[in-house]
């Protein structure tokens, strides 16, 4: 109702201005009369009943500029901050480490999208077998995302980091205290050495730099993936994670 409110703003001080233009170029007043903006009300009014697809139209077109315009600052951000997106030393890389096309995911693992999309990216990375995958913990849902990212990345000083994360997104459970150490188990993590490695220092400079580099990006939920040098917000389905790897590789093929 909001915009809709804003475009028929909009469409009466273009209508009310083009009517001054055509009017008198020369001579045009400065404003209308009372009589004259009821009137010109009252034809914009009765017009937008009888075509309410020209709203329609016009926020759909609103929304695609908006759109276009982000998406462009996007790849800006991405070709401005390509270090620490792909060659961040402290964020884990799956998959194929030479792949041809780069997935890189910023999730939560209280996310039910990043669930959601789990599975599907565990089994394209298997089919396609060309793809490097990097993580980036976002922990944004609450202190238990926070404690679930501290965990997991203390998980690495074990070198258990994938199998742990794997298990943290196929947890049926809420992610509770006891629940997150029963997973580090379940895995073969050894729970008092993690719970000393997660007061490293480090592992909240890791998530700050994520969190700085997803604002940069513009990516303020999850999951966010960039694929290729493309930003995408939200869940991919398995048919849309193939169309976006296929695309990012043709684009590579491309620009060769």
């Amino acid at each position: 109702m909001m915009r809709a409110l804003v475009f028929a703003a909009a469409m009466l001080g273009f209508i009310a201005s083009a009517g001054v233009a055509m009017a008198a170029p020369q001579t045009a007043p400065k404003s209308f009369s009372d009589a004259q903006t009821r009137s010109i009300e009252t034809i914009v009014h009765d017009y937008l009943l009888k075509h309410p697809e020209v709203l329609l139209e016009a926020m759909q077109a609103y929304d695609d500029k908006q759109a276009a315009a982000k998406a462009h600052a996007q790849n800006k951000a991405v070709a401005a901050n390509r270090a620490p997106i792909y060659d961040d030393p402290t964020s884990f890389v799956a998959g194929n480490p030479q792949g041809d096309v780069t997935i890189v995911e910023f999730f939560d693992y209280q996310c039910g999208y990043c669930k959601r999309v789990f599975e599907p990216l565990m089994d394209e990375i298997k089919k396609d077998g060309n793809i490097r995958l990097i993580l980036k913990e976002f922990p944004i849902l609450g202190p238990k995302s926070v404690v679930a990212s501290h965990a997991a990345l203390a998980s690495m000083k074990q070198g258990k980091y994938f199998e742990f994360h794997q298990a943290l997104f196929r947890n049926k459970a809420a992610l509770t205290d006891d629940r997150i150490i029963e997973i580090a188990k379940s895995v073969g993590i050894d729970p008092v050495q993690m719970k000393k490695d997660m007061a490293d220092p480090k592992i909240i400079k890791i998530i700050d730099r994520n969190e700085e580099l997803a604002r940069a990006l513009a990516i303020d939920g999850t999951p966010g993936f960039v694929i290729g040098d493309k930003v995408h917000a939200g869940a991919l389905d398995a048919d849309e994670l193939a169309a976006e790897v296929k695309a990012a590789r043709a684009g590579q093929e491309t620009s060769r």
